[in-house]
């Protein structure tokens, strides 16, 4: 009798191990945020600018969240035109954190930014997060407005 209940306990919980298993794969991802940006050249010709946002908004798995990033803009042969890449990190709600490197493209003749983020990690339960999020960025006066859809695996 013990044999059997240990085979099915064991049965068990294999399926609880390969039902936790497969949650951790791909989800979908969204996210609306507006915020605070400013730029400041790092120097005297304005080909490298430090940027610094902030802001608020929600999103797909965080529900209310709070987003800090910082970013150099280096100028391409374009004019107007900057290369983007930084990091941010978005707290949630119940102060979970999610955390991310941003790549991508910012035009500031029409205050358009296309932007890649790769989730690298966090705390609690994105302690491991992965996947990669687009996200399309309007900026006019020092505010922002951004959506972003991807997918995030945690």
């Amino acid at each position: 009798m013990n044999r059997f209940l240990f085979k099915n306990l064991l049965g068990l919980a294999l399926i609880g191990v390969i039902s936790l298993t497969a949650l951790a794969g791909p989800r979908p991802f969204h996210l609306v945020e507006h915020g605070l940006i400013s730029a400041t050249p790092r120097d005297a010709s304005g080909t490298l600018l430090d940027v610094v946002a902030s802001g608020g908004g929600t999103a797909t798995h965080l529900g209310a969240i709070q987003v800090q990033r910082t970013a150099t803009l280096t100028a391409t042969s374009t004019p107007g035109v900057f290369d983007f890449k930084g990091e941010a990190t978005l707290t949630a709600a119940t102060g979970e954190l999610l955390t991310t490197t941003i790549t991508g493209t910012f035009n500031a003749n029409v205050g358009h930014a296309d932007l890649i983020y790769q989730w690298t990690g966090g705390t609690g339960r994105f302690e491991h997060a992965t996947g990669t999020t687009i996200w399309s960025v309007d900026v006019a006066n020092g505010e922002y407005d951004a959506v972003a859809t991807g997918q995030i695996v945690f």
